[in-house]
């Protein structure tokens, strides 16, 4: 009787946020147009599905409307051709082929995409350009919502990787794992980060292929000239010091990120959060926080090399948080600027700049 009542009371709720989701679907903008995205959060909670099987969408804007694609006349039918970058084909494909042939089904067009691995463009065809123009508008759709299940692949940053502090964070990495190596629970050589790489994260990037990787080098210059350039003019010079040690959580005996605190420099943070807006008004990078918190991260269970590992574990941080709460790790000025690509797992904690702007 116990367990029907609960599985009752499970349903309702279940019932519940499926109507919720229902009544206020996700609202999604691609290329001006508004689109509906119906995803029952707690119906994907207990069924687990195959990877890209489907999306429930629904259209609120007019696919027979104007639009700018260009359509082709192709062995008496018509024709479009466009790019997406190959990392999507998955997610236009599905699992077995079954989202491909959804989308053909309701939009009676055939679409072609190249085999796995390739690049190139996606073709689509049919009799008319009604047909040509609705497949194209799901396809868009489904690219624009994929995108958000994509990890980071690049991120923009503030190198500190100047001598003093690479010095003192090597000091506190040897003074921790000698006192708390063998203590502190889960604390070993491996959650550190590479001392060569210490930075200010100001904004996480998923840069695709190479026309968006040239596309945020681009940006970074326009930037540089826009907004940078002219702050430095008056505000030079503008000085970073790292001091003290915190962690992303309330618990300090179950800690991911133990970071170095950034003494506060209003300044430099009306320059990073002005580099932010930047870089999210022109849609490369989507805004998180109204203001960035500047940190550098010290210690990171993601840096370990075990994939799987990274994401289970924790670290009892609580006796580094009071010996190290005022360290001074040094200072720098704010004189360069990276895109760098970011590689974990299995490939281990390192970076390359795609770009890099010293001022």
């Amino acid at each position: 009787m116990l367990n029907a009542l609960k599985r009752s009371v499970h349903i309702k709720h279940i019932a519940f946020y499926y109507i919720m989701d229902v009544l206020e679907p996700e609202l999604i903008w691609v290329n001006g147009r508004c689109y509906r995205f119906y995803e029952s959060s707690a119906w994907k909670n207990i069924h687990t599905s195959a990877p890209y099987m489907e999306d429930k969408e629904s259209v609120c804007s007019d696919e027979e409307s104007e639009t700018s694609i260009e359509i082709v006349p192709h062995n008496g039918r018509f024709k479009h051709t466009f790019y997406v970058p190959k990392i999507y084909y998955s997610y236009i494909i599905g699992t077995k082929g079954m989202m491909r042939k959804k989308l053909e089904n309701e939009t009676k067009a055939t679409i072609d995409i190249p085999k796995k691995g390739k690049d190139g463009n996606i073709v689509i065809t049919a009799a008319d350009h009604k047909a040509i123009i609705s497949a194209r508008h799901r396809i868009d759709l489904l690219v624009e919502t994929s995108r958000k299940k994509i990890r980071y692949t690049h991120f923009l940053s503030i190198p500190l990787n100047k001598k003093g502090i690479i010095d003192n964070y090597n000091s506190f990495k040897d003074d921790v794992l000698e006192k708390y190596g063998k203590t502190a629970y889960n604390i070993d050589e491996t959650l550190f980060q590479a001392s060569s790489k210490l930075h200010l994260t100001i904004g996480m990037l998923k840069l695709l292929d190479d026309n968006e990787k040239k596309q945020a080098v681009n940006a970074l210059m326009s930037c540089k000239e826009k907004i940078i350039d002219s702050f430095l003019e008056e505000a030079w010079p503008i000085n970073i010091q790292l001091q003290g040690v915190a962690c992303m959580n309330d618990d300090p005996t179950e800690v991911k990120v133990l970071f170095a605190q950034i003494t506060r420099n209003e300044k430099l943070q009306e320059l990073v959060d002005k580099i932010a807006d930047y870089f999210v008004d022109i849609g490369i990078m989507e805004k998180e926080y109204e203001t960035i918190k500047l940190h550098a991260t010290l210690m990171n269970t993601s840096f370990k090399h075990d994939y799987h590992a990274k994401f289970k574990e924790k670290f009892d941080a609580s006796e580094i948080l009071k010996v190290y709460k005022d360290t001074l790790f040094g200072e720098t000025l704010f004189n360069q600027i990276d895109i760098s690509e970011l590689h974990t797992a299995t490939k281990g904690n390192y970076y390359n700049a795609i770009i890099s702007i010293t001022f």
